[in-house]
């Protein structure tokens, strides 16, 4: 009787309980993925006007360098921007 019960211990039913664990594991993705959800016009507008923001800001920026260059106060503006 104890070698039955011990061969049952020992022994797991590998593949179904590969499929089992798959699945469940798919059930979890499931709950665990965020929909997408879709931008209101708010947030679009509040996007859009940070870009122009600071590509203001940077625009402004290069034009007084280019003008401290100009004045020679500055000897090169590469130092400052670094080109991509």
């Amino acid at each position: 009787m104890e070698d039955i019960t011990t061969r049952e211990q020992n022994s797991h039913p590998t593949p179904h309980y590969k499929e089992q664990f798959s699945a469940a594991m798919l059930v979890a993705a499931r709950k665990v993925e965020k929909k997408d959800k879709e931008e209101t016009p708010t947030e679009m507008f509040v996007r859009i006007n940070a870009a122009k923001v600071v590509k203001e800001n940077k625009s402004g920026v290069k034009t007084a360098a280019k003008k401290l260059l100009k004045k020679k106060k500055l000897k090169k503006i590469s130092t400052f921007f670094v080109k991509k």
